[in-house]
């Protein structure tokens, strides 16, 4: 039996992160529209959501490739941030990166390892 190409699971991983990043952001500005949350709450949920997107994003990563389950999965936490910041570069017009994305790459690197290493572990 072939074993899965890296890059194509890395992908899908990547991919099915950002699905569910999509599908938690959608449900979370519907609660703000529909109750008394606030948009104050919206920096700690993107985080939040972002880091276990990563995670879970890993772990598939990782239960797929079987192998190195640490360093596939914050592969995939690091494609994921480069993905947004790729993103925000051509859509937001103001954006721009600062110092505070280093924290947020040791995020996402530690979110996925943890992810990858959850993975290969269950």
């Amino acid at each position: 039996m072939k074993p899965p190409a890296t890059g194509m699971v890395l992908a899908k991983g990547v991919l099915y992160a950002y699905f569910l990043s999509l599908v938690v952001f959608l449900l979370f500005s519907v609660l703000i529209q529909y109750t008394t949350l606030t948009e104050a709450v919206l920096p700690y949920t993107a985080y939040a959501t972002s880091l276990i997107s990563i995670f879970i994003g890993a772990t598939y990563v990782s239960k797929r490739l079987d192998t190195k389950g640490w360093l596939n999965g914050g592969v995939t936490g690091l494609i994921y941030l480069a993905g947004l910041v790729i993103f925000g570069l051509i859509l937001l017009p103001d954006f721009g990166l600062h110092a505070g994305y280093i924290t947020k790459t040791v995020l996402a690197f530690l979110a996925g390892a943890a992810g990858g290493v959850f993975g290969i572990n269950s």
